[in-house]
């Protein structure tokens, strides 16, 4: 199948014309700020037309973010493809594409297991088994098979990401192309979505579960698709049977967390209140469908507290929607808000800063700072040298083809070279050089404060708790 690249662009609307009044949008965009929820961006559409957006600096409407497990829901759509074009069944046993991987004695509880078990968080492993699996090392497959399987597939809801990759792998293993190479003519050509990559196992395959870097608007193109029930622009993309299936309760994680991880899990999709459906990613990376509402709602941040944020899109611009048009009203103070604040303090650095650091959990061992002809330049060794030029009270933008610094606890995904676009600002004030430094492919940054004793680091995704890492030069 080959199917040409098919630009496209959503058509806009007042919000008042489906029935979304601009005050709730502005209380949205006011509790997201006053709870400090880390909002980077959204999407509104409702009833065939996009009626809000917002990108916060130093992020902006193109850029390619990894979305975390927001990629389950892009790799169960591939696999619901497979599906309609007869390559595959959920009920094909998971063993059957993997005979020369298989351990020597093969339990009755992995024989049971199929491919919707991988589907619906269901494979009858008391625990996510990603830890043991997804390693530096090849063979995750083969690792996937020879673990344990202590319970009967299909009885315990169990959230594991690896389930998601043997869904690649098998997708990988029936077509002999990647998952993304896969969904290419099939999906994102159709889509107008261009410019996607997808992080790979050291097997080769793409990861599944986590690793896709995508747009807020191609988010919103794959919610848009679904609230069409498979139907984009006209051409029946996935038949109606696979969203039925895709979107319903597949398995009960009744006894999960807070109401929106409660109400049931369908193929790589969360249920959610309201009777709606989302992809979901970690730190708030949302696609949330509202059939009943004829609307769908992208969000991208920083937070590991995911229940507020959705609890903020509920109270206010969910619950304000009208089925009927609301009369225009005076515009609201609906504009992006900056999510990384630039330093503040003079352009002029007194003196060039350079030292040594002990072990860290950044990967750094050394840093230095010196005024450059565009404005600071920061020099980040570790493993890699790479250097960074920061803007004077202004975002600068650097694409890198190492990266050194490692945000800690983000998975090392700057160590991909393709991925590396750091946007950087600086000021000087009192004796201290102060860097901000946004990773626009995460969505993750880090602030960096110099003296020519000591960089102390605060990460982004800290800025609540306030915790901060301070490192004296040896």
């Amino acid at each position: 199948m080959l199917t040409s690249f098919t630009p496209f662009t959503f058509e806009t609307a007042s919000p008042e014309s489906v029935g979304i009044s601009p005050e709730s949008i502005a209380a949205f965009e006011e509790r997201l700020r006053a709870d400090k929820l880390g909002h980077q961006g959204y999407m509104l559409y409702r009833n065939g037309k996009l009626v809000a957006q917002s990108i916060a600096s130093p992020y902006r409407m193109t850029d390619k973010r990894h979305v975390f497990s927001v990629s389950k829901t892009w790799t169960s759509t591939a696999i619901g493809l497979a599906v309609d074009e007869g390559l595959l069944s959920v009920e094909d046993s998971v063993i059957s594409f993997f005979p020369e991987l298989l351990p020597e004695v093969i339990s009755d509880n992995l024989a049971a297991m199929k491919v919707r078990h991988l589907l619906s968080m269901n494979t009858g492993h008391r625990c996510d088994t990603t830890g043991s699996v997804a390693t530096r090392e090849p063979g995750w497959a083969k690792r996937f098979l020879a673990l344990p399987v202590e319970c009967a597939p299909g009885s315990k809801f169990v959230y594991n990401s690896t389930a998601t990759y043997m869904l690649s792998a098998i997708l990988t293993k029936i077509t002999g192309v990647s998952l993304l190479d896969y969904i290419r003519p099939r999906l994102l050509n159709p889509l107008g979505i261009d410019d996607v990559y997808w992080m790979e196992s050291p097997d080769g395959i793409n990861v599944g579960g986590w690793g896709i870097h995508v747009s807020q608007e191609d988010m919103l193109k794959l919610g848009v698709l679904y609230l069409n029930r498979g139907v984009w622009n006209g051409r029946r993309i996935l038949s109606e049977a696979w969203i039925d299936e895709a979107t319903g309760v597949q398995s009960d994680n009744s006894t999960g967390g807070t109401i929106d991880w409660k109400v049931g899990y369908g193929y790589q999709i969360w249920r959610c209140q309201h009777n709606c459906f989302r992809a979901d990613g970690s730190c708030g990376q949302y696609i949330v469908v509202s059939p009943e509402k004829n609307s769908v709602a992208v969000m991208i941040s920083e937070d590991n507290r995911m229940q507020p944020l959705l609890d903020a899109y509920w109270d206010t611009i969910y619950a304000s929607m009208s089925d009927s048009p609301l009369p225009p009203s005076a515009p609201c103070d609906t504009q992006a808000h900056p999510f990384c604040e630039l330093p503040e303090g003079s352009c002029e650095l007194p003196a060039p800063i350079e030292g040594k650091l002990p072990t860290n959990p950044f990967g750094l061992s050394s840093i230095a700072v010196r005024q450059g002809v565009n404005g600071l330049i920061l020099t980040l060794r570790g493993e890699n040298t790479a250097e960074v030029i920061c803007g004077g009270g202004r975002w600068e933008y650097n694409h890198v083809s190492h990266c050194p610094i490692t945000p800690g606890g983000f998975l090392g995904q700057l160590s991909i070279g393709k991925m590396a676009r750091i946007a950087a600002s600086y000021a000087c004030a009192d004796g201290h050089v102060k860097i901000a430094l946004q990773f626009v492919s995460l969505p993750h940054g880090m602030i960096l404060d110099l003296t020519p004793e000591s960089l102390t680091v605060t990460r982004t995704i800290d800025r609540v708790s306030g915790n901060k890492t301070v490192l004296n030069f040896e």
